[in-house]
């Protein structure tokens, strides 16, 4: 059962009330005792005494105030939206007292056996939602584990990089190096030319200074 007592009052006079419960505690008489202590601030709220989770609705000087199962939040507080919607268009009428008690009787047993069923649903909903988030961590966790694949994969070619470069610029060096010694060599060789034709040219020059005229 969801909604367990309800009722609505101005200040601390109830206007109406029902209680569906069937226990041994009197929820109208608690209801009653507790109205003085709901603090007028807020819209809607919850208020725990006594053991019991009364769920409340602030409308000007009207409070609308019920007993329910402290796992249905959701739905009680649809449930007082509900109740002061349909007591504000009975308010006016002449034998509203009858038609208010029957009405808070129909909507606190509808809400009982629709209610219900609603909470499963949410809790299967719910049971849903988390099923999928389950699936997309293992998902996410699975795409860190290819992206950690990626990221060795990466440090591999960055370490083949470098080492590429640095035989590249091993190899230019010596190009460099072979390119400087064959010019050297050049170098040395035509100086030896240059120094052989220099002897040469002075050496027949003296010959011919020598010879006999």
């Amino acid at each position: 059962m969801l909604i367990l007592s309800a009722s609505v009052a101005r200040g601390t006079f109830v206007l109406c009330e029902y209680d569906a419960s069937t226990g041994a505690d009197d929820l109208t008489e608690i209801s009653r005792k507790v109205l003085p202590k709901i603090p007028r601030t807020g819209a809607i709220r919850s208020y725990v005494y006594g053991g019991h989770t009364f769920n409340y609705l602030l409308d000007k000087d009207l409070i609308f105030l019920c007993i329910a199962a402290p796992t249905a939040t959701e739905l009680v507080f649809e449930f007082l939206n509900e109740f002061r919607r349909t007591f504000e268009s009975l308010s006016r009428r002449s034998n509203r007292e009858v038609e208010l008690a029957r009405m808070l009787r129909d909507l606190i047993m509808r809400y009982n056996s629709d209610g219900g069923g609603r909470v499963q649903q949410v809790e299967r909903d719910l049971e849903d939602v988390t099923d999928m988030m389950r699936n997309n961590l293992g998902k996410v966790m699975e795409r860190g584990e290819r992206i950690d694949s990626l990221l060795d994969k990466t440090s591999a070619l960055k370490a083949e990089s470098v080492s590429f470069r640095s035989s590249a610029k091993r190899y230019n060096d010596d190009l460099w190096w072979k390119d400087q010694r064959g010019k050297m060599f050049l170098c040395i060789l035509a100086l030896a030319i240059v120094v052989i034709l220099t002897w040469l040219i002075v050496h027949n020059s003296e010959k011919l200074t020598d010879s006999p005229r």
